[in-house]
């Protein structure tokens, strides 16, 4: 995983370069690693901020990774301050614009949606999906993948994983455990109080 700015204003004021000296920087990082035959998957750092800020930006520095023979276009979430909706809406311009390229989403949780949001963006057409397994992560957390996962499984028909369903509360318990973090009894799906009676 290759992470390169997408954000105008991270370009100019974080990187302090221009922004076609970023695009440059993309394209021959990307470059470098596709010439030693690696899988290059380009993580879009702050995509939905650059998005929202200039989005015609934004596509160019995915179109730079594309063009360089990046595998993936994952797409960030960094600050977690994306609503699902606009992660839709913005996931399904990029599959729409990036048809032969495998797009991918990868969500912090600041507002609480970041499971939301990655669901979002595979019904937009994402098929890369970046999280950890219990949420665990800086701030407040990734896409959970103890959520996600039997949600797309159980609830949307995707095939995740051939066998384990069986033991998702075990591994949370587990590395739970190992992190030295309880297990919320409000915890979706594996939590003691999940789909209990009163």
């Amino acid at each position: 995983s290759i992470f390169g700015k997408s954000w105008d204003l991270h370009v100019e004021k974080i990187l302090n370069a221009t922004l076609q000296k970023n695009l440059e920087l993309v394209y021959n990082t990307v470059k470098f690693f596709k010439d030693r035959n690696k899988e290059v998957i380009f993580d879009a750092e702050h995509y939905f901020d650059g998005y929202k800020s200039n989005s015609e930006y934004a596509l160019s520095v995915l179109n730079e990774a594309a063009r360089a023979g990046a595998d993936c276009l994952c797409l960030c979430d960094t600050n977690g301050g994306t609503l699902p909706g606009e992660i839709y809406n913005a996931v399904r311009a990029v599959k729409n614009k990036f048809k032969d390229i495998k797009i991918g989403i990868h969500c912090h949780n600041d507002t609480g949606c970041a499971v939301a949001s990655s669901i979002a963006a595979v019904e937009a057409g994402a098929m890369h999906v970046q999280g950890t397994f219990t949420g665990i992560g800086e701030r407040c957390g990734n896409t959970d993948l103890s959520v996600f996962i039997p949600n797309m499984q159980l609830k949307m028909g995707y095939k995740c994983t051939e066998e384990g369903m069986d033991k998702l509360t075990e591994a949370v318990v587990k590395i739970s455990e190992i992190c030295n973090m309880p297990v919320s009894s409000n915890k979706p799906y594996t939590g003691a109080s999940a789909f209990a009676h009163k």
